[in-house]
């Protein structure tokens, strides 16, 4: 495994029963990192083949998920807000969302303000991969819109 992905790994706490979502756009930089984190954690990852937008809306209970990733999918969907708010419901109080999208997409300052108008906290930018940006953000209980 390469340094960036050992790196990606350290993303993730350890977590018993951990629950992940993975919505990728055939991006399956991540994949192997993923199932490592899942056979560490006993956990369960839901893996969801996004073409189009209507792909990444959830049916999903809320606060399901400890860790929902988005892999390479908002440059793609004209309503990014409203697949973000979907993603906030099913993220756990304290859980985190992780997005990844091409460098050359040139969306950064974009995604950044979303997640802060949407409630997420500690929002973050990381340049691990060369062509990827990875997005970091945490849902809070009683901060923003986490109740």
């Amino acid at each position: 495994m390469s340094k960036e992905l050992k790196l990606f790994k350290e993303l993730f706490t350890d977590c018993p029963n951990i629950a992940i979502l993975h919505i990728n756009n055939s991006l399956n930089l991540i994949n192997d990192a993923l199932e490592e984190v899942r056979l560490a954690n006993d956990g369960n990852i839901k893996y969801i083949e996004f073409e189009k937008e209507s792909d990444a809306r959830l049916r999903a209970t809320a606060r399901e998920y400890e860790y929902i990733i988005l892999g390479d999918i908002l440059s793609q969907c004209p309503n990014k807000d409203k697949i973000l708010k979907l993603m906030y419901q099913a993220i756990e109080n304290s859980g985190n969302i992780i997005i990844l999208e091409k460098k050359s997409h040139g969306n950064k300052d974009e995604i950044l303000t979303l997640l802060d108008e949407l409630g997420f906290m500690a929002s973050n930018t990381i340049e691990l991969f060369e062509d990827y940006y990875i997005f970091t953000a945490k849902k809070m209980h009683h901060w923003g819109n986490g109740l």
